[in-house]
């Protein structure tokens, strides 16, 4: 497997569980609570803002990564279990890419509504006493914005970002006129979104985007998850980070941070900088702690 990048310790200990989180972006997968996160990018749901469809090529990637993550848990004691999120959910092809999975792995996806897939984020990282007590949470193909009692999920986020904004300003890429690019962003954000009826203004971030972002803030050259929590955002810091990054151009992909995300992470800024707009978030406040530690909660509790 290639282009990983690990955040903890893979074995996790005495928990039996591991969990396999496929992504639009990425798959991730971690064994026991207090495992590794392994991080295996596959862009499963690039293309899909403009087909409607997971992309064969991107589809065969995938679920060979996935066997092997499946395999792996095996064979060191885990039990695998496997959720997807936004790109499978939203993808017309979605019965034959989760049978595919079925039959080379043995694996049964639990496909996530945005809903359920909101309330596991929730739970993971809004268990501080800092005062955040609602969860901004940006991934390839979908944002979602939870409190206690409203969890919701939109269909944006980095990837879907991406193909949303080339498609509507016939530009190429990033370095393209990319304010052209962000009117475009903001207008679909403007039209699946609306006018939304509160003020949210402390939030916790999860999510590639914002982690990311949070990293470069703090003037990280690698991925820290014992600091990353220290990153405050608001929406001045967010915009600094836009004009740095677009300032790098080429360079983006030489940063290690940005390795894997040197064409997306713009679009995953832009979104979050509107999201902050339209919602009123004042200050996002970095978690590591994401939606798939909430669903190892979920397994461990109700599964096993």
């Amino acid at each position: 497997m290639t282009d990983t990048y690990i955040k903890k310790d893979i074995v996790g200990g005495a928990d039996p569980a591991a969990v396999i989180d496929i992504g639009s972006n990425s798959i991730r997968y971690a064994a026991g609570r207090n495992g590794k996160k392994l991080v295996i990018t596959t862009r499963l749901g690039s293309g899909l803002a403009q087909t409607g469809r997971l992309d064969e090529e991107r589809m065969e990637k995938s679920i060979s990564v996935i066997s092997a993550l499946a395999s792996n848990a095996r064979h060191s004691g885990y039990i695998p279990f496997a959720y997807a999120t936004s790109a499978v959910r939203d993808a017309s092809n979605k019965a034959e890419f989760v049978n595919r999975l079925k039959q080379k792995c043995g694996i049964t996806v639990d496909v996530l509504s945005g809903e359920r897939e909101a309330q596991y984020a929730f739970e993971a990282a809004c268990n501080s006493s800092d005062g955040c007590s609602a969860l901004i949470d940006i991934g390839g193909a979908s944002m979602q914005i939870a409190e206690a009692k409203s969890k919701v999920s939109y269909p944006i986020g980095c990837v879907r970002g991406k193909d949303i904004a080339l498609q509507n300003s016939g530009k190429t890429d990033c370095d393209d006129d990319f304010e052209t690019q962000r009117t475009a962003i903001n207008r679909y954000m403007d039209e699946i979104i609306g006018t939304p009826n509160r003020r949210l203004g402390k939030c916790a971030g999860i999510g590639g985007t914002i982690t990311t972002l949070a990293a470069l803030s703090l003037g990280m050259r690698e991925y820290d998850r014992d600091e990353i929590d220290k990153a405050v955002l608001n929406k001045f810091e967010v915009e600094r980070l836009i004009v740095a990054l677009s300032t790098m151009g080429a360079e983006r992909k030489l940063n290690p941070l940005l390795r894997e995300r040197h064409d997306i992470i713009m679009y995953g800024a832009a979104v979050l900088a509107h999201a902050m707009e339209l919602f009123g978030i004042e200050e996002v406040h970095a978690r590591d702690c994401d939606g798939l530690d909430g669903y190892m909660q979920y397994v461990t509790e109700h599964l096993l």
